[in-house]
């Protein structure tokens, strides 16, 4: 599954460990996936990055919160 001609996949950061927890098929392509999205879909990311590039406007996959950053002398 590809973006559409003239679509970039907005990349999406997914540094909580928690997206590690899969051990499925990825709903999107039917292939391995150690990964998880939010609610718990087995899923690669690049195929979650497609299928927002596919569907603008739809919240499925999304971005874990930014980090926060820690306080210089904290």
């Amino acid at each position: 599954m590809s973006p559409r001609p003239g679509q970039q996949p907005m990349l999406l950061d997914w540094h909580d460990g928690r997206h590690f927890t899969g051990g499925g098929r990825c709903v999107l392509c039917g292939r391995p996936t150690f990964l998880q999205s939010h609610s718990g879909e087995d899923v690669h990311k690049v195929c979650a990055e497609r299928w927002n590039a596919r569907n603008p406007g739809e919240a499925r996959f999304v971005s874990d919160p930014p980090r926060a950053r820690s306080k210089p002398g904290a």
